[in-house]
């Protein structure tokens, strides 16, 4: 093995040590779509289809829930099965990274560029981030993805070369890459177009035609199980259900200002403009009918997507104010693109990537593109969020990576070899430092996100103990359904007579209301409330913990009570 291989090796073992201490320091914390991908790979695991919430899944993509649910079958915990998976990627990206690397600046490249994606803080945002300072990017299926996607990227410029097996390598990652996000299928057809421009443009003949046939082939043939479950649920072909799922939820919204507004429009409201309202109605409302949620990013009924249906309520909750009367003012595109790219990539990085860019070679450029376009059209088309940007952290590090060796083919003697370490090392413990920083202070557990996390595990843990293995638990955070390893359903933002209406249709054993998501009680009793559906019976003194949007009070007889849990069931209304 050459010293540089066995330094790329170190730093993989590096980049997977660092990613399992981050792992270890986030404790109990999940976030959202994390606990989204853990139920699916339950769902998976126990034989129930591709389904959360109850109905059959569209919107997130079902590689990752895959591979936990197989993992969690040979006897990985599900959590740590999500996790591991996360450090594994997180710590190969390192070799198709090195692979672009060599293509862009030469083997003086391959090194520095290994080492900056090593330790770039987007990529191992693990631990829980603290409000107004940091953003939480990686926790779902990005580590999975971006290896996918990079290494399609890296297998495809190999191909070139006249390897076949290369080729038909990159387009079954490419496919994997789509099975894991949808922008894996922009991916896809960016590269095919790229290697089918440069056959064109080098005249490569026949064999190479044949060569692509055959990669376009073996990618279709691993997305084509996952297109067909899709037309099955859908009722037509589609790619994905989750674009239609945003703009489904922001068209039926009730009010007249978001409804004239775009999915994206809503989305990056509650993103970049600190407005919750819209998009919690778009995406967690019931519809006018209050038997199923308004998007279908919960899930499709069975036998095909419902129609939307006709507006005929206002399905907000009573007690929230109304929304302004005129649209707020929105951001440029360019200032909102701008404060995306920088939280994925500091400034000083990128522009370090740039100069490397403008030096590099043009080999790599085409395959780079390819990468770019997949980060950057979706934020074009729809909306822009950072973690849609997460390719550039690795092609920053790339060029990063070319423009120190360039830096470093122009000194001479002992100053070459001091810069051939020192430059990439300082620029290093520059981008990590933000990780050290977060990683020690949450490594007690004691930052507040995670502390709310401990609780919403203490709540699944008392939960457990008390209702039955078949007991479904409705929840906004599904976390609480995680811990208490129960059915879930989502919880919506909704009036409260209207949440337990829906609730019985879905048979919830327990409501789980929380002081630190959305609820409809103004001032619970506890930090957590759980409510049991039902008629209490006759005798025991009903408490009211506020009043509901529809104005009367919410009674609940005390059934249990914990200094961090208020159980209680629902009062039979008093008689007029």
């Amino acid at each position: 093995m050459s010293r540089e291989r066995r330094s790329l090796l170190w730093i993989t073992l590096g980049a997977l040590a660092v990613r399992l201490v981050l792992m270890l320091a986030r404790g109990d914390y999940i976030v959202y779509d994390e606990g989204y991908y853990l139920l699916l790979a339950r769902s998976l695991r126990a034989g129930h289809g591709f389904a959360l919430n109850g109905l059959p899944h569209v919107a997130l993509s079902p590689l990752q829930p895959a591979l936990v649910a197989l993992a969690s079958a040979c006897g990985v915990p599900d959590l740590w099965a999500s996790r591991l998976l996360a450090v594994l990627c997180g710590a190969l990206l390192v070799f198709p990274v090195a692979s672009l690397a060599r293509r862009a600046g030469g083997a003086p490249a391959e090194l520095p560029a290994a080492l900056l994606v090593a330790v770039s803080p987007a990529l191992m945002s693990f631990v829980p981030f603290f409000p107004g300072r940091s953003w939480n990017l990686y926790f779902g299926s990005e580590p999975l993805f971006l290896l996918l996607a990079f290494g399609a990227a890296a297998a495809a410029a190999r191909g070139e070369g006249g390897s076949r097996r290369w080729w038909v390598a990159g387009g079954v990652l490419a496919a994997l890459a789509y099975l894991t996000r949808l922008e894996g299928a922009l991916l896809a057809g960016v590269l095919v177009a790229v290697l089918a421009a440069r056959i064109v443009i080098r005249r490569a003949g026949a064999a190479a035609w044949g060569a692509l046939a055959l990669a376009t082939a073996a990618g279709a043939l691993v997305a084509a199980p996952y297109l067909i479950y899709l037309h099955r649920e859908l009722g037509r072909w589609a790619l994905s259900g989750r674009v239609q799922a945003a703009a489904q939820g922001a068209a039926e919204a009730p009010s007249a200002v978001e409804g004239a507004r775009s999915g994206g429009q809503v989305l990056e409201a509650f993103v970049w403009q600190g407005e919750p309202d819209a998009f919690l109605r778009a995406l967690y409302g019931l519809d006018p009918t209050g038997t199923r949620m308004v998007s279908q990013y919960w899930g499709v009924q069975r036998g095909g997507a419902p129609a939307p249906p006709a507006r005929t309520a206002d399905t907000r909750r009573p007690s929230d104010s109304a929304p302004s009367a005129s649209a707020p003012v929105r951001r440029s595109t360019l200032r909102v693109w701008w404060e995306g790219i920088n939280a994925v990539v500091p400034w000083w990085f990128l522009a370090l990537g740039l100069v490397g860019l403008a030096v590099g070679s043009s080999q790599a450029l085409v395959w780079v593109f390819s990468l770019a376009v997949c980060a950057l059209l979706p934020s074009a088309l729809t909306y822009v969020e950072p973690r849609s940007l997460l390719p550039l952290a690795p092609l920053a590090a790339i060029y990063a990576g070319v423009a120190l060796a360039r830096a470093r083919e122009r000194m001479r003697g002992p100053l070459a070899r001091a810069a051939a370490v020192g430059l990439p090392g300082l620029i290093a413990l520059g981008l990590f430092w933000p990780v050290v920083r977060d990683g020690a202070q949450a490594w007690s557990g004691g930052t507040p996100l995670q502390q709310v996390a401990s609780a919403r595990r203490a709540v699944g843990a008392y939960l457990a103990s008390h209702l039955g293995p078949d007991a479904v638990l409705m929840s906004w955070h599904p976390a609480v359904a995680i811990w208490a390893r129960r059915e879930w359903r989502v919880l919506p933002y909704d009036s409260f007579d209207r949440i337990a209406a829906y609730a019985a249709g879905q048979r919830a054993a327990a409501l789980v209301f929380s002081r630190f998501e959305p609820s409809p009680i103004p001032r619970p009793p506890r930090a957590f409330t759980v409510v049991l559906p039902g008629a209490a019976p006759a005798g025991g003194a009903a408490i009211s913990p506020g009043a509901p949007a529809a104005g009367a009070a919410i009674r609940l007889v005390p059934v249990d009570e914990t200094p961090l849990v208020f159980v209680g069931r629902l009062a039979a209304p008093a008689a007029p």
